[in-house]
């Protein structure tokens, strides 16, 4: 995952003179909502850039020293090895966290308004009575079970009218698409 964000970092630093980074967690992802009771994992990295002259360069890492070392040997290889101008001391760096899994943690069901497991997302880890409370009654399209789990959705609020049982792995909602009022977890 580090080294997918430190290739998309170097795509969009490039060419520019500017060194200072913003970055996105959910760089062409679409918005994940989750309940507050549900406290996210987030793995901490560093980002550090060096700009000699007009070039920019970038580099992430687990630390930040790591991720200083690695810049600074980026640096040296377009600019050449002991370049005055790719010392780690000099290297401008941010710290950052990442989701586990960007939100798609194994240990949570995920909802969609989408097909594909895409648009809007909820991440469930508990009976849920009434999506409505999470702006998410009758909108799902699809979902994510994880493996060994076995998940009941109802038409209704509160567990009742009309159910499809699902097992880890289904995620389509093609039975009962935007019906969907209330989740119950039968099965980890």
């Amino acid at each position: 995952m580090v080294k997918q964000l430190s290739g998309i970092l170097l795509l969009a630093v490039a060419g520019c003179a500017d060194a200072s980074i913003i970055i996105n967690q959910n760089i062409g992802l679409d918005p994940v909502y989750e309940p507050a009771s549900r406290p996210a994992y987030r793995e901490r990295i560093y980002v550090c850039t060096l700009t000699p002259f007009s070039d920019v360069y970038a580099d992430a890492g687990r630390s930040e020293r790591s991720a200083r070392h690695k810049v600074s040997q980026r640096c040296e290889q377009g600019q050449g090895n002991g370049s005055i101008f790719c010392k780690t001391k000099d290297a401008v760096c941010t710290a950052t966290s990442l989701d586990e899994d960007d939100g798609h943690a194994q240990n949570v069901l995920m909802i969609f308004d989408g097909s594909h497991q895409r648009g809007a997302s909820l991440a469930i880890s508990r009976d849920m009575p009434d999506l409505a409370r999470y702006g998410f009654a009758e909108r799902l399209s699809s979902f994510s079970i994880p493996d060994g789990w076995t998940v009941r959705f109802y038409e209704g609020i509160s567990y009742t009218g009309g159910y499809y049982t699902r097992q880890g792995g289904d995620q389509e909602a093609i039975d009962f698409d935007n019906k969907i009022r209330s989740i119950r977890i039968l099965k980890r």
